[in-house]
Protein backbone atom coordinates (compact mmCIF):
# COMPACT_ATOMS: atom_id res chain seq x y z
CA UNK A 1 0.00 0.00 0.00
CA UNK A 2 1.16 3.24 -1.21
CA UNK A 3 1.68 6.74 1.50
CA UNK A 4 -0.70 7.75 -0.99
CA UNK A 5 -3.28 5.22 -0.42
CA UNK A 6 -2.64 5.23 3.30
CA UNK A 7 -3.97 9.09 3.45
CA UNK A 8 -6.68 8.21 1.58
CA UNK A 9 -7.73 5.58 3.96
CA UNK A 10 -6.90 8.04 7.33
CA UNK A 11 -9.26 10.60 5.44
CA UNK A 12 -12.39 8.21 4.53
CA UNK A 13 -11.61 6.93 8.11
CA UNK A 14 -11.58 10.22 9.54
CA UNK A 15 -14.80 10.73 7.32
CA UNK A 16 -16.53 7.80 8.78
CA UNK A 17 -15.56 9.43 12.48
CA UNK A 18 -17.43 12.20 11.63
CA UNK A 19 -20.38 10.45 10.41
CA UNK A 20 -20.19 8.22 13.14
CA UNK A 21 -20.78 11.31 15.41
CA UNK A 22 -23.42 12.73 13.64
CA UNK A 23 -25.49 9.51 13.70
CA UNK A 24 -25.27 9.12 17.76
CA UNK A 25 -26.01 12.40 18.07
CA UNK A 26 -28.97 12.74 15.99
CA UNK A 27 -29.92 9.17 17.98
CA UNK A 28 -29.12 10.89 21.32
CA UNK A 29 -31.32 13.98 19.75
CA UNK A 30 -34.12 11.78 18.77
CA UNK A 31 -34.22 9.73 21.98
CA UNK A 32 -34.37 12.96 23.74
CA UNK A 33 -37.10 14.50 21.93
CA UNK A 34 -39.42 11.38 22.49
CA UNK A 35 -42.26 11.05 24.75
CA UNK A 36 -40.74 9.92 28.34
CA UNK A 37 -43.86 7.39 28.55
CA UNK A 38 -42.06 5.56 24.92
CA UNK A 39 -41.07 2.68 25.29
CA UNK A 40 -37.30 3.59 22.77
CA UNK A 41 -36.88 6.23 25.24
CA UNK A 42 -36.76 4.10 28.32
CA UNK A 43 -34.64 1.89 26.85
CA UNK A 44 -32.47 4.71 25.59
CA UNK A 45 -29.33 3.25 26.31
CA UNK A 46 -30.14 -0.26 24.59
CA UNK A 47 -31.19 1.32 21.34
CA UNK A 48 -27.46 3.59 21.33
CA UNK A 49 -25.39 0.41 22.00
CA UNK A 50 -27.61 -1.55 18.96
CA UNK A 51 -26.58 1.58 16.79
CA UNK A 52 -23.22 1.54 18.21
CA UNK A 53 -23.00 -2.22 16.81
CA UNK A 54 -24.03 -1.23 13.82
CA UNK A 55 -21.85 1.80 13.48
CA UNK A 56 -19.20 -0.61 13.88
CA UNK A 57 -20.37 -3.31 11.60
CA UNK A 58 -20.34 -0.62 8.89
CA UNK A 59 -16.62 0.90 9.83
CA UNK A 60 -15.60 -2.83 9.35
CA UNK A 61 -17.52 -3.26 6.22
CA UNK A 62 -15.66 0.13 5.02
CA UNK A 63 -12.24 -1.04 5.94
CA UNK A 64 -13.26 -3.88 4.33
CA UNK A 65 -13.98 -2.42 0.83
CA UNK A 66 -11.21 0.53 0.71
CA UNK A 67 -8.09 -1.78 2.46
CA UNK A 68 -9.16 -5.42 1.24
CA UNK A 69 -9.38 -5.75 5.13
CA UNK A 70 -6.02 -4.75 6.29
CA UNK A 71 -6.69 -3.39 9.46
CA UNK A 72 -3.86 -1.38 10.98
CA UNK A 73 -3.49 0.93 14.61
CA UNK A 74 -3.85 4.54 13.00
CA UNK A 75 -7.67 3.27 11.60
CA UNK A 76 -9.74 3.42 14.64
CA UNK A 77 -7.22 6.44 15.86
CA UNK A 78 -8.39 8.21 12.62
CA UNK A 79 -12.30 7.49 13.54
CA UNK A 80 -11.49 8.69 16.92
CA UNK A 81 -10.31 12.18 15.34
CA UNK A 82 -13.08 12.04 13.53
CA UNK A 83 -15.28 11.78 16.20
CA UNK A 84 -13.68 14.26 17.94
CA UNK A 85 -13.80 16.67 14.64
CA UNK A 86 -17.59 16.27 14.59
CA UNK A 87 -17.90 17.27 18.70
CA UNK A 88 -15.27 20.33 18.34
CA UNK A 89 -16.20 21.73 15.10
CA UNK A 90 -19.12 20.29 13.00
CA UNK A 91 -21.89 19.46 15.19
CA UNK A 92 -23.46 23.21 14.94
CA UNK A 93 -23.29 22.85 11.04
CA UNK A 94 -24.99 19.49 11.19
CA UNK A 95 -27.32 20.44 14.05
CA UNK A 96 -28.20 23.22 11.71
CA UNK A 97 -28.80 21.14 8.94
CA UNK A 98 -31.19 18.81 11.11
CA UNK A 99 -32.95 21.82 11.85
CA UNK A 100 -33.61 22.78 8.39
CA UNK A 101 -34.67 19.28 7.44
CA UNK A 102 -37.10 18.96 10.00
CA UNK A 103 -38.57 22.19 9.05
CA UNK A 104 -38.73 22.22 5.53
CA UNK A 105 -39.32 18.57 5.06
CA UNK A 106 -40.83 16.52 8.01
CA UNK A 107 -42.81 18.81 9.76
CA UNK A 108 -44.78 19.54 6.63
CA UNK A 109 -45.18 15.31 5.51
CA UNK A 110 -46.49 15.47 9.55
CA UNK A 111 -49.27 18.47 8.51
CA UNK A 112 -50.16 17.05 5.09
CA UNK A 113 -50.67 13.41 6.86
CA UNK A 114 -52.66 14.90 9.71
CA UNK A 115 -54.90 16.78 7.42
CA UNK A 116 -55.60 13.90 4.67
CA UNK A 117 -56.41 11.93 7.94
CA UNK A 118 -58.43 14.58 9.34
CA UNK A 119 -60.25 14.92 5.78
CA UNK A 120 -61.17 10.98 5.63
CA UNK A 121 -62.48 10.71 9.00
CA UNK A 122 -64.60 13.52 8.59
CA UNK A 123 -65.95 12.27 5.21
CA UNK A 124 -66.21 9.06 6.75
CA UNK A 125 -68.18 10.46 9.64
CA UNK A 126 -70.41 12.34 7.24
CA UNK A 127 -71.15 9.62 5.36
CA UNK A 128 -72.02 7.05 8.30
CA UNK A 129 -74.11 10.42 10.14
CA UNK A 130 -76.29 10.26 6.40
CA UNK A 131 -76.40 6.71 6.15
CA UNK A 132 -78.09 7.01 10.06
CA UNK A 133 -80.42 9.41 9.36
CA UNK A 134 -81.61 7.90 6.16
CA UNK A 135 -82.19 4.57 8.07
CA UNK A 136 -83.86 6.18 11.17
CA UNK A 137 -87.59 5.50 9.53
CA UNK A 138 -86.51 1.85 8.92
CA UNK A 139 -85.10 2.06 12.43
CA UNK A 140 -88.30 2.67 13.61
CA UNK A 141 -90.40 0.32 12.15
CA UNK A 142 -87.81 -2.48 12.80
CA UNK A 143 -87.95 -1.92 16.53
CA UNK A 144 -91.63 -1.74 16.53
CA UNK A 145 -92.04 -5.10 14.50
CA UNK A 146 -89.43 -6.98 16.89
CA UNK A 147 -91.28 -5.56 19.88
CA UNK A 148 -94.65 -7.19 18.57
CA UNK A 149 -93.67 -10.38 16.49
CA UNK A 150 -90.40 -11.72 17.35
CA UNK A 151 -90.21 -11.25 21.40
CA UNK A 152 -93.82 -13.44 21.13
CA UNK A 153 -92.05 -15.49 18.92
CA UNK A 154 -89.31 -15.90 21.07
CA UNK A 155 -91.66 -16.42 24.68
CA UNK A 156 -93.41 -18.95 22.49
CA UNK A 157 -90.12 -21.44 21.85
CA UNK A 158 -89.21 -20.81 25.42
CA UNK A 159 -92.66 -21.96 26.43
CA UNK A 160 -92.55 -25.51 24.02
CA UNK A 161 -88.66 -26.03 25.18
CA UNK A 162 -88.90 -25.91 28.48
CA UNK A 163 -92.46 -26.76 29.26
CA UNK A 164 -93.10 -28.40 32.65
CA UNK A 165 -94.06 -32.08 32.13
Amino acid sequence: MTINDQVVSILIMALSGVLVGAIIDCVRFTLGALNPKSIFRKMGYGVELIVWALLGALTFYILFTVKGGAWRLVDPLAQILGIFLYESIFQPFFRFVGRVFIFLIIRPIIGISRFTFFVVKGIIGLAIRIILFLLRPFYKIYIKFFKRHIVNFNVKIRRTIFKKN
